[in-house]
């Protein structure tokens, strides 16, 4: 175990994949001596108390508190009237998309804007920075599925735009305003803390929204090993909400612990700051951008114009910015057929700019065009605060994940999978304090943590102080490297379990971050308890989650496009499914079938379960998992409709090939009218 003698003076589509022990291994579960089963916030490791782990519990919509709504209230079907939204793909249908929009946007409480199974060709209009704009509270933007419901970016000069955008305004709104009105903090704020002595609490109320927030003072600047290189930068800040004044104490409580201490030396202070959008989702489609085919796309060609590199350079899938208690559900990227090239986006995919409580869940963002420097390729950007992004998938960006901000903090990656990105996984820039890696599958990819003082104008110094790797699991190293985590961070860092096939893992230092980071890797992580510390620390602090346990891969039928031709199916949304959504597979009659390709993210035996939707219209089918048969013959008929998970038993993986899991039609009950079968979910449990 590696451990920091000392902290100067400032101190995260599918679910867990879990690897297999290697032989000769212990059997016995372990804990880290981070996180006893009397852990409580504020913990310290007895040995050095320097070393302890942030509660990580808040990130996520409504802090964990409650889920994503699936809205079935006041609907647009932008394809009805008045809309009459094309949605072959022919004609632009920009503007009708944004007066429905805006249309949802004007009544009380908002509206869903539904785009049916099609697709809707849009481009940013005129000198707008994005296509499409939801700048009101409580607006959904929902199609039938990411298989079904298609959003077409026709439009190839996207300099600074996006597709979607979720903003109070067209221009970006952040936390270090310099016309809003503040109050001096009157005593330095220790790391943790919540109650926050100012100057007077006049103007204060209980529910109100602030900012705090330090300069980066020249003294700020060396105390973080990084000389006088930071002082043009704002320094951190915190987006809280009052929970009490204390008017002769002259308090104020916050929500949400600081994840960095806050000096009066360094001017911290209080701001009072604009309305954000809240109760915003982005569900049930894809996106896709046409490619570009404007000449120049060299790395640093971004800065030359009419190149193409000029003309994709920080372009995004979805910016969200100033947006609280919102979510990004069931969104994937995908290659328009007019593309000649396995393009889907430009260059960016999803941007989470100075956010708080965002979820971004089952998600899956692919193959960026343009790539080069500059700040291009990155398919999921943390710029905000305690948001979440879970059970999603990179695959081919630059950097497939990237904090890149000193706001960047409490953000947990939950489930996630990144796979080969040009570059790493990284904390990018800019000390993003206290995030948590939970359960990341690392293929051929590597997430880094590191001193990166050579690169950036301004230097992009230690990225990052306080973040915790839990429970990696590493399937295959990048080409060239023998390890899957480069963990050097400012003060405290943390790498708590490793497993899979590849669980090297680096702790070198630099003059900046020296000594190494804490690491506890030498029992498996499949062993490791809890699992899943995000997990745990809800269950702690909110006495139970909705969140999947740690040990399951959940495959969401209606994510997954069937991989044989004629396999006919059909997405829809039901409040009953686990995710708003499930599955037909159209099924006529016996011999009907219809094939998943399953991506396994470890080797071992698992139990399997399907969950399904029963009526008086089902059929019975026969489950395959590569032409071996899997449990019994199931019946899904039933006189009233019901949701039930089906056990079909124990299968084993001894390698990470795709797995194709086949429906077959087998019969019908005589009580039954049809053959259909409606699948919400496959579900692997580790064993």
């Amino acid at each position: 175990m590696n451990a920091k003698l000392g902290l100067r003076s400032m101190c995260v589509f599918m679910g867990v994949a879990l690897g297999m022990t290697t032989p000769g291994e212990a059997d016995a579960a372990w804990r880290s001596v981070l996180y006893p089963s009397t852990w409580t916030p504020g913990y310290t490791n007895p040995s050095n108390p320097s070393q302890f782990l942030h509660d990580f519990s808040y990130a996520g919509y409504r802090a964990r508190q409650a889920e994503p709504p699936i809205r079935v209230d006041r609907v647009i079907d932008v394809t009805a009237a008045p809309y009459y939204a094309d949605k072959t793909g022919i004609s632009d249908v920009t503007m009708v998309l944004q007066r429905a929009i805006d249309d949802a946007g004007a009544q009380s409480g908002g509206a869903v804007v539904y785009l049916p199974a099609g697709t809707y060709k849009v481009s940013p209009q005129s000198a707008k920075n994005h296509a499409l704009l939801l700048n009101k509270s409580n607006v959904v933007l929902r199609g039938q599925g990411p298989t079904e419901t298609f959003l077409y970016n026709a439009a190839t000069d996207m300099r600074g735009r996006s597709v979607i955008r979720v903003s109070p305004q067209a221009s970006s709104v952040s936390w270090t305003p310099s016309s809003a009105t503040s109050t001096l903090v009157t005593a330095n704020l220790p790391i943790l803390t919540t109650r926050i002595p100012v100057a007077s609490v006049s103007g204060f109320s209980v529910g109100q929204w602030i900012v705090l927030r330090t300069d980066l003072t020249e003294s700020l600047s060396q105390e973080l090993n990084m000389g006088s290189d930071w002082t043009s930068l704002p320094g951190a800040s915190f987006y809280r909400r009052i929970t009490a004044v204390d008017s002769t104490a002259k308090t104020l409580t916050i929500d949400i612990p600081l994840r960095l201490e806050m000096k009066t030396r360094d001017n911290a202070r209080v701001y009072k700051v604009a309305a954000h959008l809240s109760e915003v989702g982005i569900e049930n489609l894809a996106i896709g951008m046409q490619e570009n085919s404007t000449p120049g796309t060299a790395g640093d060609d971004f800065g030359t114009p009419g190149t193409g590199a000029y003309q994709m350079h920080d372009s995004f899938a979805v910016v969200m910015n100033h947006t609280v208690d919102g979510w990004i559900v069931n969104v994937k990227s995908y290659r328009p057929p007019s593309n000649t090239r396995d393009i889907h986006v430009l260059s960016n995919g999803i941007d989470l700019l100075f956010t708080r409580n965002i979820t971004v869940d089952s998600c899956e963002l692919n193959k960026p065009q343009y790539k080069g420097e500059g700040g291009n390729g990155y398919l999921y950007s943390i710029r905000g605060s305690d948001n979440l992004i879970k059970d999603s998938v990179a695959y081919g960006g630059r950097h497939n994940f990237n904090f890149r901000s000193m706001q960047a903090t409490g953000n947990v990656l939950f489930n996630d999978r990144a796979s080969n990105g040009d570059l790493v996984s990284d904390f990018h820039m800019h000390l993003s304090a206290a995030n948590l890696m939970d359960n990341l599958t690392l293929h051929q990819e590597k997430f880094e943590a590191a001193d990166r003082s050579p690169y950036g104008t301004t230097s992009h110094g230690v990225t990052t102080t306080q973040s915790v790797f839990w429970n990696t699991n590493g399937s295959q190293y990048r080409s060239g490297t023998t390890s899957i985590i480069r963990s050097q961070q400012y003060g405290q860092g943390y790498v708590i379990g490793v497993r899979g096939s590849a669980t090297g893992v680096d702790l070198s230092t630099t003059t900046k971050t020296a000594p190494a980071d804490f690491a506890e890797t030498a029992s498996s992580g499949n062993l490791l308890s809890p699992q899943s510390l995000y997990v745990d620390q809800i269950q702690r602090r909110l006495g139970g989650t909705e969140e999947h346990a740690g040990t399951e891969l959940i495959y969401q039928a209606e994510n997954i496009l069937p991989s044989q031709v004629n396999d006919t199916s059909s997405t829809n949304i039901d409040a009953q499914a686990d995710k708003g959504s499930l599955r037909y597979h159209n099924t006529t009659a016996v011999g009907g079938k219809v094939t998943y390709t399953l991506y396994p993210r470890t080797i071992g035996t698992f139990q399997v379960k399907v969950r399904t939707k029963k009526n008086n219209t089902r059929g019975q089918y026969q489950l395959d998992i590569d032409g071996a048969l899997q449990g019994a013959t199931q019946d899904e008929y039933s006189s009233s409709t019901v949701y039930v998970e089906e056990d079909l038993g124990l299968v084993t993986f001894s390698d990470l090939n795709p797995k194709a899991f086949t429906f077959t039609v087998s019969g019908k009950n005589a009580a039954s009218s049809g053959f259909n079968i409606a699948v919400d979910y496959i579900k692997l449990i580790r064993q």
